[in-house]
This record gives structure tokens, sequence and C-alpha cells, in this order.
């Protein structure tokens, strides 16, 4: 089997595990290529080294290794996902709701996985496209798009449409628009409903609104959401997973559906997310 390798050159503990983890799967008969920033990062002096773009990365092995966090695992699926090789994460970071396999699990999830021992799961990914003055714009998200005011002090006005029929006008800080995937992340801090990555679903969510009437709402994925910001200020702000961000102009439309195609995610053998949702929101302790 040919692996993918990625990881988050920020954590400097990748040092202690990825180089091991090529060894140890030349030792077996394995392939790998990494992804290009980790070979000077490594400071890999074999120049042989097979290493790619991130973005070539997804067609030249048939499973990709991320190593960091969940911010990790988002910009991964973001650039290979459309490929269709699935993703295994490796939690490097902290509460780590995508990169659910430890490195202390990985070489025993990887011995499973080379005996096909594990399942793939079809993540949603979220598209919005905004029109600016210079042409289209658009943006891929796997757990959410929002739009909000930035540090500036006073609310929005926010125009709600689903398949073009008007929904209300949020009076907010700004709105949320998140996948399955996406509702244990954003949208759960702002007390939206977690649904499990298998739902089919949109989720809404006002991000502090001015009125106890506004409420997270959740609706069919194949919907096409578009929201109209007012703004009292000169302009706003659209992010995807928190990590791409744009500006958006009063009174430009939004538009967020659901991408044409998914993100391969690697569920390993006994992974359960209701047992997942258990330990990392520590329901049941008292």
């Amino acid at each position: 089997m040919k692996f993918g390798i990625v990881g988050n050159t920020t954590k400097p503990i990748i040092k202690e595990y990825i180089p091991p983890l090529m060894k140890w799967l030349t030792h077996r008969s394995h392939e790998y290529v990494l992804e290009s920033s980790l070979i000077d990062y490594l400071e890999i002096k074999n120049k042989s080294t097979r290493h790619v773009a991130i973005h070539e990365l997804g067609t030249k092995c048939e499973m990709v290794l991320a190593f960091g966090g969940d911010g990790t695992m988002l910009s991964t699926a973001r650039a290979v996902g459309r490929t269709g090789v699935p993703i295994l994460g490796v939690n490097l970071g902290g509460l780590g709701f995508l990169a659910e396999v430890s490195v202390d699990e990985l070489h025993p999830t990887l011995e499973k996985i080379f005996e096909h021992h594990y399942a793939l799961m079809d993540r949603m990914v979220l598209r919005a496209v905004h029109e600016k003055h210079e042409g289209h714009n658009h943006v891929l998200a796997l757990n959410d798009v929002v739009i909000d005011k930035g540090s500036y002090s006073r609310l929005m006005e926010l125009q709600m449409f689903i398949n073009d029929e008007y929904l209300t006008t949020y009076h907010a800080d700004g709105v949320i628009v998140a996948s399955p995937t996406g509702s244990t992340a954003y949208s759960l801090s702002a007390y939206g409903p977690i649904l499990t990555p298998d739902v089919q679903a949109l989720i809404i969510n006002p991000i502090c609104p001015h009125s106890l009437g506004a409420r997270p709402m959740v609706i069919p994925a194949d919907s096409t959401i578009t929201v109209v910001p007012k703004l009292h200020e000169k302009e706003a702000f659209l992010s995807a997973d928190g990590q791409i961000e744009d500006n958006v102009v009063s009174e430009e439309a939004i538009v967020i559906q659901r991408a044409d195609f998914t993100v391969r995610w690697v569920q390993p053998e006994g992974s359960n997310f209701y047992e997942v949702l258990r330990e990392k929101l520590n329901w049941g302790g008292r």
C-alpha cells in the first residue's frame, strides 16, 4: 500500500513520529510519498525521497496520513478531498474530533488497515460562492462557512433565503452554515445541534442573535442557502473552516450549497462516533 504523509510543521513533535514511521513502513514493504514542505522541515538528506506538493498528493497515493490536529485535517481535506483518496488523521493536537487516532494507536491501526480492517465514510463538503466587484469567487469548507462582522461593534443584518424563499433577517454578530462534520466545531460552541457525520443535512446557526426567537435550524442537505448581509460598517468577513478568509461587502449575496464531491474519511476498526463524543465532551462524568 502507498501512503501520502502530511504534517503540521508548526508542531515540532512531528519530528519524533514521521521519520520512524517512514522506516517502519519501508520495513513492511509499504511505499510512501511526503508532502513537499516536510523534506526541509524534517531535514531529510536522502534526495531520492519522493515528495510532491500537497495539491498533487491525492493522485500519488492510496491513503493520506495527516499528522496534526483538526486544523491539519481540514486543510488536508480541502487540498486532496476532490481526488477521493481516503484520509486518516493522527492527533497531535488537543480535542481532535477529526484526527481521532493517537500516535500510540497509529501502528496497530495501520496493521489493521494493511489487512483491510477499516471502513470509509463520505463527509460532506460545503461550497460558498459570492460575487465581488472583480467577478465570482468561491471557497470550499469541510466544517463550516461563517459570515461575521469581525472586530466591528455593531450588529449585522443578515437576510436569509432557502431555495430562494425568504426565511428571516437575523440581527446578529454573524451566521454559521455548518455541515454534519462541522456540527461539533464552531457551531457547537454557538449552541448548535450535533449531527452524526452520515446525516444529510445543513445547519444554519446565528451567532449571538439579538432575539431569543432566533434559533439554529437543520435543513435538507440539497438546499441552497443565500445570505445577503446589510452592513453598518464598511465590510464583513467570510471564512471557510476558520482558515480561509475573504471580505464581503454590503448587500452582496453569498450562496452556500453542498459541493459536488465528498471527502473520504478512514474510520478505524472499532471506532464509534458516540464513543468519541463521550470522550471528547466528557459526557457521563460527574
